[in-house]
């Protein structure tokens, strides 16, 4: 088939004879779409414009344009939306200066008329305030002003706020930062005032996912949440008023966020929070805390704490003790694990790490038994726990196997035994802490 191309010329000849025609007939106005309080003469207008506006004839389409924005300003909301379309494509296509900066001076005009007359005014402060920051970045007085108008919008719209008006609004912050006009404080609070519309809009859907991301980047990107700059922020707060859970909430969301768990200020806030509302589980955090902390007396006490909670399943209370078991062996304190290891077993007794735990800490106790024979003693104890945790949990093989080699290297000899007047595979009872009953073995 033969394509015809007609001249540009002859197509926009025919489009204005269309519209001529098209003026003088009522049923071109559509009352969904305008609603002139003044009669036909808005109605010519806006059928006008909007014939070259939908063919993207913007030259033409403002003289009728600027005729009902500055007779009709009430005729359609509409009106505005199609202005700025314009108006941003005037600017993308005139030269740096004094020419484009009077379009941007008109784009900011018709958001102003447009709150004018059809308020809306977070919803049109958002987006007035990006496209100043996008055509005068350049101007820092005009990155504040656009600062501040995104601001308001966002303290407006709260979590009904469009993504681009925060990325915005974090963005004007950053450059003001750079430029020293504000502090890193204050773009942290900046963050998290849009972290926290975020959390409202319960930021599940993958858009608002992005939108964090993107946010968190840009912060991440620029060092400002630092752990240093986090205590200078909260540092403060905390002091002024460590009761309030909001603010105790947002320390420890933060500072878990950006990996600053070793602060002072996270720990202390942590502990404020248990207390206003202690839970076994939030006990338990506290332990690992501390245990990360190397504080293992503070971590013996909480775990102590939430082991003695309410409703808590067994093996969650069997991997608590075994906790405990292991922290108490830390601190030399031998005897006690042996308590937590046996705690740990009596809530899952096919929990083979505690039965480790515990061969590990009758070991320990052997000290205790007396003279060397006694103590030699400990190591045939051990080595039942040993193959009990072997026996429950066969993965445990190869480090069982090296504790059980250990232990043979330290039962006492043939001579030794037959001094003490004992039999190999008779029974004995170990005493001390462990009181166990075991049998009688050699090393050779």
């Amino acid at each position: 088939m033969k394509t015809t191309f007609i001249p540009r010329s002859l197509v926009l000849s025919a489009l204005i004879i269309f519209i001529q025609q098209a003026v003088f007939s009522q049923e071109i106005i559509s009352a969904a779409d305008f609603n002139p309080k003044e009669g036909g003469d808005s109605g010519k207008l806006l059928s006008t414009y909007k014939e070259f506006f939908k063919w993207e004839e913007y030259e033409m389409a403002q003289e009728s344009w600027w005729a009902v924005f500055n007779e009709y300003p009430e005729a359609s909301e509409k009106l505005y939306v199609d202005g700025v379309t314009m108006y941003r494509h005037f600017i993308e296509e005139a030269p740096e200066g004094q020419a484009q900066t009077g379009k941007v001076d008109t784009l900011m005009l018709i958001y102003d008329q447009r709150m004018e007359y059809f308020g809306g005014e977070g919803n049109v402060l958002g987006r007035k305030g990006s496209d100043l920051l996008s055509y005068r970045n350049d101007d820092m007085e005009q990155v504040e002003a656009a600062y501040g108008m995104l601001k308001k919008s966002l303290e407006i719209e709260g979590d009904k706020s469009r993504a681009p008006v925060m990325l915005n609004y974090i963005s004007a912050s950053l450059m003001m930062q750079k430029a020293e006009v504000i502090s890193k404080s204050r773009v942290m609070e900046d963050y998290f005032l849009v972290s926290g519309l975020l959390d409202q809009m319960g930021g599940e859907s993958s858009r608002w996912r992005r939108t964090r991301a993107s946010i968190d980047d840009i912060i991440l990107k620029e060092d400002i949440l630092t752990c240093a700059g986090l205590d200078l922020y909260f540092a403060t707060r905390f002091d002024q008023d460590n009761r309030d859970v909001d603010l105790l909430n947002k320390i420890v969301k933060y500072y878990a966020g950006t990996g600053c768990k070793q602060s002072d200020l996270y720990a202390a806030a942590s502990e404020q929070l248990h207390d206003l509302a202690p839970s076994p589980q939030s006990a338990h955090n506290l332990a690992l805390l501390f245990i990360s902390r190397n504080d293992l007396e503070k971590a013996a006490y909480y775990l102590q704490l939430a082991v003695v909670g309410e409703n808590i399943p067994n093996e969650t209370l069997a991997e608590w003790y075994y906790e405990l078991s292991i922290i108490s062996l830390a601190r030399e304190n031998a005897c006690e694990a042996v308590s937590f290891a046996r705690e740990a077993i009596k809530n899952m007794d096919d929990y083979g790490k505690a039965y480790m735990a515990l061969g590990d800490a009758f070991i320990a106790c052997r000290k205790q038994l007396g003279d060397e024979f006694q103590q030699q003693t400990a190591y045939w104890a051990a080595s039942d726990m040993y193959q009990a945790a072997l026996r429950v949990d066969p993965t445990l093989g190869e480090e069982c196997a090296q504790k059980l080699e250990i232990c043979v290297a330290h039962y006492p000899d043939k001579e030794e035994i037959f001094f003490q007047d004992l039999e190999i595979g008779s029974k004995f009872m170990v005493r001390g802490c462990i009181q166990v009953n075991t049998s009688v073995r050699s090393r050779d």
